[in-house]
């Protein structure tokens, strides 16, 4: 007779737990805490557990995705040492690199691939003087995420060659909200192994409740005013800080017009066929 129940799998203290689920009809299941129980984590997440199309499931802990690292503890530290992260695609720029540099663990290789979402000079010079209102704002990020799409191929490219390369151990990759050139670059890796489109536009929104909007107030303030000195406006500031379904939306919008589907995206413009899809759901789906 089938017997349903959950095992729970990890060590004491901080050590990653898995719960295997076994139903006493379907399939048995293996699950885990989606966001890492870090002491400063922003918005630091495993990609496991979503279902593809063929009904296998992206595998825990080979998929990670985040913001900013440099406020991690010692612990937190210590913590993703055991994760045995191999290799961090950071699309930072080179300045906030610099103002922030990534805190990792020294066996994980970080590899900045620079992505300047919204290139327009004149908008940052706008936004520093508090001259943007909600409504540009929130055009501005739509922009931006149509431009990962249009101008921004060679560096998500770069990621898929740093994800085929990697041999055994995880695969991270963040930015400073770890939500928009993050959010992106996750829902390629998602579109590679499979899942539907509607779990990867809900993982982009996932954003809305684990990028602590509170607690980074200040810094993106600090961050956008420039030499101005000006303390800019939270209303102004608040679509920049938001995971919003029109972001994601029109980033596979963008992907429709200009690729007809996600599938031709990832041929043509990140270099991902179907031979590579096949290799990546063969080694991180289970």
């Amino acid at each position: 007779a089938a017997h349903s129940g959950v095992r729970v799998a990890g060590g004491p203290g901080r050590r990653r737990r898995y719960f295997h689920l076994r139903p006493t009809r379907g399939e048995a299941v293996t699950a885990a805490e989606r966001a890492l129980p870090l002491d400063a984590g922003t918005n630091f997440r495993d990609l496991g557990g979503y279902r593809t199309e063929s009904g296998r499931r992206v595998g825990w802990g080979r998929l990670f995705r985040s913001g900013h690292t440099d406020a991690l503890s010692e612990r937190d530290v210590a913590y993703l040492d055991g994760l045995d992260i191999r290799v961090c695609c950071d699309f930072r720029r080179l300045d906030e690199h610099h103002l922030e540099p990534p805190r990792l663990p020294v066996t994980t290789r970080v590899v900045s691939v620079t992505i300047d979402p919204g290139s327009s000079t004149s908008f940052f010079e706008r936004l520093a003087e508090g001259g943007v209102d909600p409504a540009e704002m929130a055009a501005f990020m739509e922009d931006a995420n149509r431009e990962f799409v249009r101008h921004h191929t060679l560096q998500f490219r770069r990621m898929f060659e740093e994800l085929l390369a990697l041999a055994e151990g995880a695969f991270m990759i963040n930015c400073a909200a770890g939500k928009d050139r993050t959010g992106f670059g996750a829902a390629m890796i998602l579109a590679a192994l499979g899942v539907p489109e509607q779990a990867i536009v809900a993982d982009y929104l996932l954003s809305g409740r684990y990028f602590p909007i509170e607690r980074e107030l200040a810094r993106v303030q600090r961050k956008y005013s420039g030499h101005s000195g000006r303390v800019l406006d939270v209303d102004m500031m608040m679509p920049m800080m938001q995971a919003r379904r029109e972001y994601i939306e029109a980033a596979l919008a963008a992907i429709r017009e200009d690729y007809g589907t996600l599938e031709h995206f990832l041929e043509q413009a990140l270099g991902v066929g179907a031979e590579a899809r096949r290799e990546l759901r063969e080694r991180l789906t289970v």
